[in-house]
């Protein structure tokens, strides 16, 4: 009996076995998958040089480079043609995409949006009463562009008074003695008026009176960097100008100091300071006034920017 039941297959040890069997099969199987796959990944990531395939991204500014090129070499060769130019809108009608905006076209658009609020600010105050009061008989904007030629025709001297007593006298009643009486009330109910937007607008006028270069200066207008420099010069340096100016409110007093030192600064990079005013006692007091006058919404940039100034001239020795 001992020997018969000896001699059985025990069912138990050989379901064990199998079950064994096929785990590792199937652990050979898994491993022989991933092994796969980490090859397949490799010759599809990389080329047969061993070098990277490009991300999506380098491929999109591949192709962004690559529509550059062909825009500028498009541009180029009708440009070659005698008597044609090439247009951007024709680059767009071949390339199907816009063209990169240059540095002219920015300027040109922001030339043509300053004009437009100058403009518009005109057109504003065409519409107040203290405006229609006075009967002009034309326009502000018309008005506006006369007084810039008159003031153009005879600038005054910013410098030089110490030795010329006519001169003081000549300065005081300057603006009286080119401007008409309806001209000096216009410019001081604009003031008294829309003191509220002065920093905003004047902020607009500077960049109008100083974009003569960029945009294209027509008839005159705006007056050139000599005169504004001339009137700048007169207002900060002179017993006249300065007498003028503090007749003015603080705000407005301010502003115009700030502006004028503007001016002065940057005819004296350009080598257009003729009469050698000199800016540099002006800077930090007229700073430190600004950042402590809290009517001005942008007084620390105007008081940084003054500083800007003063460090650009002690850097080279004009400030002890």
């Amino acid at each position: 009996m001992a020997a018969r039941f000896s001699g059985r297959v025990n069912p138990q040890s050989e379901m064990e076995g199998y079950e064994m069997k096929m785990n590792r099969g199937a652990l050979l199987l898994v491993i022989a998958l991933i092994v796969s796959g980490l090859i397949v990944f490799y010759f599809t990531y990389y080329s047969k040089k061993g070098e990277k395939e490009p991300t999506l991204q380098e491929v999109g500014e591949g192709e962004a480079r690559n529509l550059e090129e062909r825009a500028q070499e498009a541009e180029d060769t009708v440009g070659k043609l005698p008597g044609i130019q090439a247009p951007h809108e024709k680059l767009e009608e071949v390339l199907g995409e816009r063209p990169v905006e240059t540095q002219a076209m920015r300027v040109e658009d922001e030339c043509q949006k300053m004009e437009r609020d100058i403009v518009e600010f005109f057109r504003y105050l065409d519409k107040q009463d203290y405006v229609k009061e006075l009967q002009l008989g034309e326009d502000t904007l018309t008005r506006f562009k006369k007084i810039l030629y008159d003031l153009s025709a005879d600038p005054p001297l910013p410098a030089g008074e110490g030795f010329n007593y006519e001169m003081i006298i000549k300065n005081i009643y300057h603006f009286y003695r080119t401007l008409g009486l309806k001209d000096l009330k216009l410019i001081r109910l604009i003031a008294k008026n829309e003191k509220d937007a002065m920093e905003i607008n004047l902020a607009l006028f500077y960049r109008w009176l100083m974009s003569g270069d960029e945009c294209n200066r027509k008839k005159g207008l705006p007056p050139s960097l000599d005169t504004l420099y001339r009137y700048a010069g007169f207002l900060v340096n002179s017993i006249g100008g300065r007498a003028y100016l503090f007749r003015r409110e603080t705000r407005s007093r301010l502003l115009l100091n700030y502006y004028c030192l503007l001016i002065i600064h940057e005819a004296d990079k350009k080598k257009m300071n003729s009469f050698g005013v000199d800016i540099t006692p002006f800077l930090e007091p007229l700073a430190e006034e600004i950042e402590n006058y809290q009517l001005l919404y942008f007084r620390k940039e105007y008081a940084g920017k003054l500083i800007d100034i003063r460090d650009y001239y002690l850097k080279r020795g004009r400030i002890s």
